[in-house]
């Protein structure tokens, strides 16, 4: 018995041609997919990231209108310099120091003062 090769003839060749080139079709568009998913998650991130820095600049530039309103500029010179207005009377009031013994959690206030 004699074992024979099967014939690779022209037809058989355009089929494995044919063939390559729809892997090669399949691969790029498998490929493009991909690309395609990967470029659509990467949009939508930096998408919220600007609206974040959106966020983050409107809090900001309030922010900045606030520092340097009149009503920001006088509440500091009061609470830095003790500064007042024409007509005010600055008032000092000095508060004792507390004491050094504080409550712990749960327990009653007469207990904490009278130590028992």
């Amino acid at each position: 018995m004699s074992f024979r090769l099967p014939r690779f003839g022209p037809a058989q060749m355009v089929m494995a041609v044919a063939l390559v080139l729809l892997a090669l079709f399949i691969y790029a568009t498998v490929q493009t997919a991909a690309q395609g998913y990967r470029l659509k998650r990467e949009e939508q991130a930096l998408t919220q990231e600007v609206a974040a820095l959106a966020r983050q600049r409107n809090e900001l530039e309030g922010l900045l209108r606030y520092l340097k309103s009149d009503e920001y500029i006088e509440g500091f010179a009061r609470q830095q310099f003790g500064l007042v207005r024409p007509g005010e009377v600055a008032v000092q009031v000095d508060a004792p120091e507390a004491s050094g013994e504080e409550r712990l959690p749960g327990q009653r206030w007469w207990e904490a003062l009278f130590g028992q």
